[in-house]
């Protein structure tokens, strides 16, 4: 899964992986650039990807998550014979991702599903950063408390206590 992360880390400005965040789909690894979305399912055996093809959302491609979508595997395992119609094939050899299928795309997908994923993984760095609102800490207005040792959490009941 490092390998996929990393190769995704490259083509996308957010990646995600291992984040269970609803109760439809949970991709190994998700990406989001210009061009839409990517994920990844990494399958580490033959019959581990046989298994994955029994899924609601292999069978009806249209409610699965992102534009492109890629099986990650060590070399070998999968062929692209192997491969659903539209997805793409990388295998994990020797520390690095060879592509032996690109992605071709699923211009139908469930767009819901993807808001509602990044919504939670939202919801949850809310709960990390604490009380100060989650658009604050991404405009970086936490920086100069940080800088001067102070918690965002700090500065805030500071200046309700004062009645700021």
């Amino acid at each position: 899964m490092q390998l996929g992360v990393r190769w995704l880390g490259r083509k996308c400005s957010v990646v995600l992986f291992e984040a269970a965040a609803t109760k439809g789909e949970i991709p190994d690894v998700i990406g989001w650039a210009g061009t839409g979305s990517v994920m990844i399912e990494c399958k580490a055996s033959r019959s581990d990807f046989l298994r994955d093809a029994t899924k609601p959302t292999r069978k009806k491609p249209a409610v699965g998550m992102a534009h492109r979508r890629y099986y990650l595997c060590p070399a070998n395992v999968l062929q692209v014979e192997d491969m659903p119609p539209r997805w793409g094939l990388l295998w994990a050899e020797k520390n690095r991702v060879t592509v032996k299928r690109e992605a071709r795309g699923f211009p139908e997908r469930n767009l819901l599903a993807e808001v509602q994923f990044l919504s939670s993984m939202l919801r949850r760095a809310q709960i990390r950063i604490g009380t100060r609102p989650l658009s604050e800490w991404l405009r970086g207005e936490n920086r100069f408390e940080a800088v001067r040792g102070i918690s965002p959490n700090q500065t805030r009941t500071k200046a309700a206590v004062n009645g700021s």
